[in-house]
């Protein structure tokens, strides 16, 4: 409880400074495993809260539950990244056939 007090409170949570393709397969695979290190350079800070568990592998546990958190937020922004670009291409799309129709019809 008291890790999780501190983390919570920080100002210095991790950050992501990732520029990506958001429909690139690759790209988002690389900029998951960049906010997994993020977690996992910023839990360095916490280390030695490591100690204090009766069962270490509890803290491991609450780092890796912070990556799947911090995951959870990156594929929501990727999700939402992804639909503005489908409704931009829908909408630029309807616009050219409007278009293209026009022009046969003449």
């Amino acid at each position: 409880m008291e890790l999780t007090r501190v983390v919570r409170s920080d100002s210095e949570r991790p950050t992501l400074e990732q520029r990506f393709n958001p429909v690139d397969p690759v790209d988002i695979e690389i900029v998951l495993h960049e906010a997994d290190f993020a977690v996992e350079s910023y839990m360095k800070k916490w280390k030695s809260f490591r100690e204090r568990f009766a069962d270490p592998s509890l803290y491991d546990a609450f780092v890796l539950d912070f990556q799947m958190r911090v995951r959870k937020d990156v594929k929501v922004m990727i999700v939402q990244a992804q639909r503005y670009i489908a409704n931009e291409l829908e909408g630029g799309w309807e616009g050219e056939e409007e278009d293209e129709g026009g022009e046969e019809a003449l």
